[in-house]
């Protein structure tokens, strides 16, 4: 499988190119094998980090969803209230308005009675 294989790091053979004696290669295959469990941790490590990153990311979208709803459904009442308000006060003026005519009807009637 790795019979052309050069070490770089090894002693030097006594010509470039000589395919590796069976301990270099041996050498060899187990710090590749060192190396790629290495990283394979490590690239476990970053996939469970970013899992976590995103799983913070879901949940603090969820919940700021939530603050607003809550918010809106307490300005949705506030308007509703208000409108309510506004009505009572619509209605307060309109017979404020009623009982002022009245009296000043009420009051003309008289001066016209008694001039």
């Amino acid at each position: 499988m790795l019979s052309g294989v050069v070490c770089p790091t090894s002693r030097p053979s006594k010509r470039p190119g000589e395919p590796m004696t069976d301990p270099q290669t041996l050498a060899l295959i187990d710090r590749v094998e060192r190396a790629r469990r290495r990283w394979k941790r490590l690239a476990l490590g970053a996939l469970a980090a970013l899992l976590l990153v995103c799983w913070l990311g879901v949940a603090a979208v969820v919940s700021q969803r939530q603050q607003v709803r809550a918010e809106h459904e307490r300005a949705e009442q506030a308007l509703r209230e208000a409108e309510a308000h506004r009505e009572q006060a619509r209605q307060a003026l309109y017979f404020s308005h009623i009982a002022l005519a009245e009296r000043e009807w009420a009051a003309r009637e008289r001066r016209e009675k008694n001039p």
